[in-house]
């Protein structure tokens, strides 16, 4: 293993002997300070249940909360799944789902009376329940929702208001992100490849998600602890202690219940190297067929949630039968749906996967954008020289794009009406957690490296990359508060 650039040299002790001067990795600090502060700081300013589905979120994390893992049908409805919530809640929703979705238009903030949300907020959590339904995170298993349910169960205990609840379960979300992306940056401590870790890890969209209630919180960081093990193995050649091969595992196993259009990521596994891992002959296999199974057993069990999709399009056809027939039919007109997905979409997908912030999508500023690129391109630069036999490289290439189409195929059967002359609902952030691994293959493909001889002109190339992505940051929640309250 070669060492870091950022390491300590070991200094001489008075006594004349050698020890080594304990020196806090540079990158692990930088990014746990950022993902705190501001994953802390969009938990405050978005108003609450103005996160992507937020409320939604907040159902399937009560129904967690409260014992009810698996989704529940609504009696009497029309193939709504959901479940019961507090009724303050569901006031709260009816104040803020028509704010959001109809925000006035500038120069007027766009939060509306926030007068009325403090009363809300105000009132006690615990109160008449009443049904809710929540169709589209129903399908997510509890996996996803541990760390808010966590922050609930905190809250309920110490009859927290409404207001404290929902900031308490976006803070759970926050350390937990941290945490998670916190330990595949201490296993990469002596890898020059923490730096792109840790650009995918503190973008503005990435801290946002994890500062709501939401799934994506969870499924990012054990996304991010996958890639960043799974490239330390596979492409730095470096061998896996037991620890960390049990994180990689996890990882692998959770990752699919979190959201199962990530389970080609997971597959990875099998395509580490067996002598890189601490398990024994045929661990991988057996690891592999346990995510498999938990996978299946959950798709089994929450696929007929599909059935509320169609309630997220009222007035169209929403049938993934019926649009799986459109395809195998006219495969003509289907390729026709692909080019203008492209041609119309992809602006939109590019800045969305730096920052669209909440439900009134509020861009992230175009500065923060050029800060992020400037920051990978010196991450990329400054990245360890990768080597993995083209036969690996190519599987993982392979998953990168087929995981790329499972985001696409997932959206265009469950939520593009049938004959849609788009694919609709696809959004830029759901490619962050194939963002690590598809830096590991350019890498690897791509020779060219910034050349850094000298240790000073290393740290400071890595202070510049935790500077541009700070800046990304504060001007992103800058804007996103202006526009929101002023």
């Amino acid at each position: 293993m070669s060492a870091d650039l950022d390491e300590t040299a070991e200094a001489v002790a008075p006594a004349g002997h050698t020890r080594r001067r304990f020196s806090p990795d540079p990158c692990l600090v930088a990014f746990v300070l950022l993902s705190l502060v501001f994953g802390s700081v969009f938990a405050v300013i978005t108003p609450p249940l103005w996160g992507f589905d937020e409320f939604t979120h907040f159902g399937r994390a009560y129904a967690v909360d409260h014992g009810r893992m698996l989704p529940q049908r609504i009696p009497d409805s029309l193939g709504y799944y959901g479940g019961e919530v507090p009724s303050t809640i569901t006031d709260l929703i009816g104040h803020a789902a028509p704010n959001y979705l109809d925000p006035p238009p500038p120069p007027a903030p766009s939060v509306v009376n926030p007068g009325e949300y403090e009363r809300l907020l105000d009132h006690p959590l615990e109160s008449p329940p009443v049904l809710l339904g929540f169709g589209n995170t129903s399908a997510y298993s509890p996996v996803a929702y541990l760390p808010s349910a966590i922050g609930l169960r905190v809250t309920e205990t110490l009859g927290g208001s409404v207001g404290t609840t929902l900031t308490v379960m976006r803070l759970a979300d926050v350390l937990a992100y941290t945490a998670l992306v916190a330990m595949a940056l201490r296993l990469l401590r002596a890898h020059r490849f923490k730096w792109v870790v840790f650009v995918v890890a503190s973008l503005p969209m990435t801290v946002f998600q994890a500062g709501t209630i939401s799934a994506d919180a969870v499924t990012n960081a054990l996304a991010i602890l996958f890639s960043a093990l799974f490239v330390r193995a596979t492409f730095l050649r470096h061998r896996l202690g037991p620890w960390p091969t049990a994180l990689l595992v996890a990882s692998a196993v959770l990752l699919p219940l979190a959201k199962p259009t990530y389970v080609l990521l997971a597959l990875l596994l099998p395509v580490v190297p067996a002598d890189r891992l601490s398990l024994w002959r045929g661990g991988r296999a057996v690891a592999t067929a346990v995510g498999l199974a938990g996978f299946a057993a959950w798709t089994a069990v929450s696929a007929r949630t599909s059935e509320s999709m169609h309630l997220m399009r009222p007035g169209e056809t929403v049938d993934p039968g019926a649009q799986a027939d459109f395809v195998l039919g006219h495969p003509g007109e289907f390729l026709q749906v692909l080019v203008r997905t492209f041609v119309y979409q992809e602006n939109s997908y590019f800045t969305q996967f730096f920052g669209a912030l909440g439900f009134t999508w509020v861009p992230v500023p175009a500065t923060a954008v050029v800060c992020c690129l400037l920051a990978g391109g010196l991450a990329l630069g400054m990245g360890d020289r990768l080597t993995a036999p083209p036969s690996r490289t190519a599987l993982t290439a392979a998953v990168v794009l087929l995981g790329v189409a499972a985001v696409f195929g997932t959206l265009y059967l469950e939520y593009s009406p049938v004959g849609y002359h788009l694919i609709a609902g696809v959004q830029g952030r759901y490619f962050i957690p194939l963002a690590i691994v598809a830096a590991a293959v350019v890498l690897r493909l791509v020779p060219l490296r910034l050349r850094l001889p000298d240790p000073r002109a290393a740290r400071g190339t890595a202070g510049a990359v935790v500077t541009l992505m700070s800046i990304a940051l504060a001007l992103s929640a800058v804007k996103y508060h202006y526009v929101l309250w002023h």
